[in-house]
């Protein structure tokens, strides 16, 4: 229901929506309301747009690394836009933990 307007909204697919500016969605469930034309999101629906938003500036921030050694340490270096997007300062400590035989996670605290 569209508050503003105390009528029913619409069910409707919106075919590209961004939830946030630069990063489009496709196929969005959401609901219009036939008299000012706004759109509505129930929680759910917010929760999901989130859920994929954030899925996509995961792939946007992949990047390919060379393994180097320091010492008797492998060390990978972290590209600049990965940093800044973490908010990793430089003698900052973070979590690394596996994630099976492949992959591994690296956490920062919140600060």
């Amino acid at each position: 229901m569209c508050t503003k307007d105390k009528v029913d909204a619409e069910a409707i697919i919106l075919d590209n929506y961004e939830y946030e500016e630069g990063i489009p969605l496709r196929n969005v469930p959401a609901f219009k309301c036939p008299v000012c034309g706004e759109f509505i999101f129930t929680e759910a629906q917010v929760d999901e747009m989130e859920n994929k938003t954030d899925m996509i500036k995961a792939e946007m921030l992949a990047f390919e690394r060379k393994v180097t050694v320091s010492g008797r340490s492998l060390v990978i270096n972290l590209p600049e836009d990965l940093v800044r997007h973490m908010h990793i300062m430089k003698g900052q400590k973070v979590r690394i933990r596996p994630a099976g035989k492949r992959r591994f996670i690296v956490e920062a605290p919140d600060s």
